[in-house]
């Protein structure tokens, strides 16, 4: 269909408008500015953490400074005196690109499973979802790993249909630029082999999966894999002897005593991204607290997990903050999936995507001690996404009951968006209660991640009687952020806990709670 691609770009367009004036009305959010001063670092040739906030941060970004090496190479004088204001801002504009890229590989696969008149309610569905649209332009790496992922499992995908050399060489490229967007990819190197013995399983040759051919095509995966993490690096440190690293954390210190045999052989990764592997196990063997130290626990329900994290934590998470007609969606795909299950039609398609959802969930739930956020589960949402597109299959060939119950559903869902926009980061839906209560139930960067700090001090300017938070309870008009009032870094010594024991009287862009306290207010908190 010739009118397909002006489509496309006319949705790219809508999302790409509503996300810049979406940023434009966010302040830099906590963990933009760890994330921008490593990449301006590794842009300089130095890749080393030497910063307990280095632990997570990733070269990929340093696409956001695409527009300040431009302005220096057109005038090399150019300079700025605002902190990096300006650079963080116009930063953020770039990151847009891996939206494009998620975008077109949503389309790509959705016309390979289902056809072009499916294409478009997943892609419309996936751009326009708040928590997606909320990190769209955001200078971190969540949305980015999850345009890898599907990026990568397309081709994969082709590779194991087709067994073209160019597919399988595409897909390692993908793999290795997503280990090195965010440690949790290297798990691929289980993933990958599990959904190409599925497939296998549905061919019925698994006895045959081990050859000469297959043995050398994963020698040139890994091959790849191993080049891209390295050139990503400029091999700096790459293959030092295992014994030669200096690890923090008491799993890679132990590792290293017990596999003494093996101190000689050099370790295939450079140095910089096993210091990354170490740095994030060390933080979250500290526990939370430590000033040298990234976690800081994980808060949900009130309570605050000193250690470890909570194997439901995302379930909750996804059933507070998805609109109610994506969940909809997404149970009614579930139905179809196991009413219409199919051995060869599953391990040949649907496995690529439902595997993959159900493996990193599971990674995330059970070995994750840093669950600070649905953002993490951006890594999936392309692919859950394009799974709805079999519900929408059937509904437009009439081959489900009550289709039109989907399409109202998914119109709710594009609705739910601009009750919220464009202070879309603490969406929730109905489920999650009063909104200026949802600090009861969950309170990290999926709520509260920074974004309205600053327009905190604008709101007191243009409402005469309102002030800033106090560190003792007192009578009067207040505005402050919900991460003050629940901040898990401080906890027991958080000066501005009290507010918690009386009831808000407003909220201001979802996330700045107002108070207006009068005596009887402390008294009934009992102050």
């Amino acid at each position: 269909m010739k009118g397909q691609p002006l489509l496309l770009i006319f949705f790219l367009l809508l999302h790409t408008a509503a996300s810049f004036y979406y940023i434009s009305q966010q302040n830099i959010t906590y963990d933009e500015p760890g994330y921008i001063e490593y990449a301006k670092r590794w842009l300089q040739g130095h890749p080393e953490r030497i910063l307990p906030l280095d632990d997570s941060k990733s070269p990929v970004i340093a696409i956001c400074w695409v527009p300040r090496v431009v302005r220096q190479v057109i005038n090399p004088h150019y300079k700025l005196t605002d902190y990096g204001r300006k650079d963080q801002a116009e930063g953020r504009y770039m990151m847009i690109l891996f939206s494009f890229l998620t975008a077109f590989y949503v389309y790509c696969w959705c016309k390979d499973l289902y056809g072009v008149k499916i294409v478009w309610w997943p892609l419309l569905l996936l751009l326009f979802d708040p928590l997606y649209l909320a990190y769209s332009t955001l200078i971190t790496t969540d949305l980015a790993c999850g345009a890898f992922l599907v990026a990568m499992l397309y081709h994969f995908r082709k590779y194991l249909l087709s067994g073209k050399a160019k597919q399988l060489c595409i897909a390692a490229l993908y793999t290795g630029i997503a280990i090195v967007t965010k440690q949790t990819l290297v798990f691929v190197f289980i993933l990958l082999p599990v959904i190409s013995a599925a497939y296998w399983w549905s061919l019925n040759r698994t006895k045959t999966i081990v050859n000469v051919n297959a043995l050398k095509d994963a020698l040139v995966f890994c091959f790849i894999v191993l080049f891209v993490i390295n050139a990503a690096y400029y091999f700096h440190h790459s293959f030092m002897p295992f014994g030669s690293y200096v690890f923090q954390s008491q799993s890679f210190i132990h590792l290293q005593s017990a596999l003494h045999f093996l101190h000689s052989m050099p370790v295939p990764f450079p140095e910089a991204y096993m210091q990354s592997l170490d740095m994030l196990k060390a933080h979250a063997e500290y526990g939370a607290g430590r000033l040298d130290s990234t976690y800081n626990g994980v808060y949900l329900f009130g309570d605050l997990k000193l250690n470890g994290g909570y194997w439901y934590y995302y379930i909750v998470m996804l059933f507070y903050k998805m609109p109610l007609g994506t969940l909809f969606l997404l149970l009614l795909s579930v139905e179809l999936f196991i009413k219409q299950f199919n051995k060869e039609s599953f391990c040949s398609s649907y496995s690529f995507l439902v595997l993959p959802i159900f493996f990193f969930l599971a990674i995330l739930s059970f070995f994750n001690n840093f669950q600070i956020g649905i953002r993490h589960l951006l890594l999936i949402f392309p692919l859950i996404y394009i799974g709805f597109g079999k519900l929408f299959f059937y509904v437009v060939n009439k081959k489900v009951r009550h289709g039109y119950v989907a399409v109202v559903a998914a119109c709710c869902s594009l609705l739910a968006l601009f009750f919220y926009y464009p202070y879309i980061i603490p969406y929730t839906n109905a489920f999650a209660g009063s909104k200026k209560k949802v600090y009861t139930k969950m309170m990290d960067s999926g709520i509260d991640y920074g974004q309205s700090d600053s327009s905190v001090n604008g709101f007191i300017a243009s409402h005469p009687g309102y002030k800033q938070q106090s560190a003792v309870p007192a009578t009067g008009k207040y505005a402050i952020p919900m991460a003050h009032v629940v901040s898990t870094i401080l906890w027991d010594k958080n000066p501005y806990k009290w507010y918690q024991k009386i009831e808000p009287t407003g909220l201001y862009r979802n996330v700045v709670l107002l108070y207006d306290i009068n005596e009887e207010d402390l008294r009934k908190a009992g102050f």
